[in-house]
Order: structure tokens, then sequence, then C-alpha cells
């Protein structure tokens, strides 16, 4: 059987009613197929497959159980192994192939690399309760520029580090780092003072904000932590394909942080008309 799968006019090539409606089952049966060829070789093998996935070093330990406990309809027998790293180390790894996935913190505008952002955060500013911005509610760039800091090693995060620092020189006559930290468990001894100021995520601010600490959000709207679900953009495995899939659906019902969409509706949503008329043609 015959039948159009996309058109053409002034407006450009679309998916016709036909094409749209095969969509759902289309799916279906590539994920049936991928399905058995991964039973197959289970069978074939009688091994397991291990998903290598790296994690920011900045993230706290739930997400370390969120990426162990996804399942997988189609692939059952498969092993994730956890690598811990910075965020620029992991897109290396990336590259390099030594990873599948990897869930990284604000990652710089990389074309080898395709992501997802799953969740969003403020920088948390920590001081003394003594200090001038205790009683705010939130605190600024240009507020905390004037202030001595605690801040992270540029190595941790390299691209967010210089962001900060430029944004910084921008908003006041420059910055001043008193000391550097490689963990939060290091600033309570090293705000001696009511002037003083640490720069952290919000898990590490939480752990620490007591016994005359405090902490305030930072309201800026380019410095952020951004948590992104990352792999390679010429990465064709369908295991990497189906956890990316399952990960961000059971991320999307625990929590609901963001609307999330499936990868064929992106491929509509992108006007990618050529790929999916490629992949329905396959299947009538």
């Amino acid at each position: 059987m015959k039948m159009r799968l996309h058109e053409s006019n002034h407006g450009g090539d679309k998916l016709t009613a036909e094409a749209l409606a095969l969509l759902p089952a289309a799916a279906d049966i590539v994920q049936a197929y991928h399905r058995g060829m991964h039973d197959a070789q289970e069978a074939r093998h009688g091994g397991q497959h291990i998903l290598r996935i790296g994690v920011s070093s900045f993230l706290p330990e739930h997400w370390h159980r969120l990426l162990e406990s996804v399942e997988m309809r189609l692939y059952r027998n498969v092993k994730p192994q956890l690598d811990l790293a910075n965020t620029e180390q992991l897109l290396l790894a990336l590259q390099r192939h030594d990873l599948d996935v990897a869930l990284v913190i604000s990652p710089p505008r990389n074309g080898k690399v395709t992501s997802r952002c799953v969740a969003k955060s403020p920088f948390m500013i920590v001081f003394r309760e003594g200090h001038a911005l205790a009683r705010r509610q939130s605190v600024s760039l240009t507020e905390v520029v004037s202030y001595p800091w605690i801040f992270f090693h540029k190595s941790d995060h390299p691209w967010l580090h210089d962001l900060i620092q430029r944004r910084a020189e921008a908003a006041g006559d420059g910055v001043r780092i008193q000391h550097r930290v490689n963990h939060f468990d290091h600033v309570p001894r090293l705000l001696t003072d009511d002037r003083v100021l640490a720069w952290l995520t919000p898990t590490g601010a939480e752990r620490i904000a007591r016994s005359g600490l405090v902490a305030r959000p930072l309201d800026d709207p380019e410095i952020r932590l951004e948590t992104h679900l990352a792999a390679l953009t010429s990465n064709t495995s369908p295991l990497v394909a189906e956890y990316f899939r399952c990960f961000l659906a059971q991320l999307e019902e625990d929590h609901s942080p963001v609307q999330l969409t499936l990868p064929l509706a992106e491929v509509i949503a992108a006007g990618d008309y050529t790929e999916s008329t490629r992949l329905l043609a396959r299947l009538v």
C-alpha cells in the first residue's frame, strides 16, 4: 500500500494526516524491534550490559539514586555504572566515548553534545547572621560584588567560573576572592567575619546554613545552576536513546519540573520531516 507521507507547499514540507496517524504505531514497532534484538543478544551472550553514566560532583545524592533506579521496559538486564567528576571532565569523557550519558551542571554550548535541561536552581550566597545582607530574602550580583568572596576553584567548572567573574566585574569595581574551596565543608571555618560571603550550591548551603550562618538565593537571570542530561549528538545507540527517554519520563512522573516531549514528537516540533518520513517509510 502506498501513501503520501509528506507534502510541499509555499510554507515548506509538512507531514500528511496519514503520516501523523502512523507515528504512534511506528514508535511501538521500532521499540519492539530493538527490544527483540536486545533480548536475542542477551540470550546469545548471557551477559549484563553496562551503562556508563557520568555525574557532576556538584549534584546531591538524590540524583545518583534516580540515575540508578531508571527502569527501562526494553532493556531489563542493564547495570548502571556511575562516574563522578566535574562538568568539563564529563563532557570530554562523552566525546572520548568513555561515557554513554552524563548528568552535568550548566554545560557550555557544544555542537558534539546534545542535552536536555531537567532542573534549574539559583546559586546560594552564605554569610554570617551579622552580615549586612542577612535580612534580605534574596541578593543581587551588584550587592554581592561589594564584599570579599569564598569561591569555587576554576577547575571545578571553568565555564561557569568565568561567566560569574565576567558578570561580577561588569556589575562592580572588581571581584575580591578571599578564599577558594572545593567542598562546602570548608566554608564555615573560613567565614570568620561579617563581611565575607560564600558561593554554594543549594545542597551545600543547606548543609552548613546553621549555627549563625544564613543562606540567600542569588537573583540573577544569567547565573544559575542548570542540570542537563547529556549524550553525544552522534550516539545512535538504542540503549542510550531508551535510557534518555525513560529518565525524562520518570523525572516528569516524580517531579514534573519541566515540560517534556518524546523523541518522535521532538522531530516533528523541530520540523525535521526528512527524518520522520524516513522512519515511516521503512514501516509502510
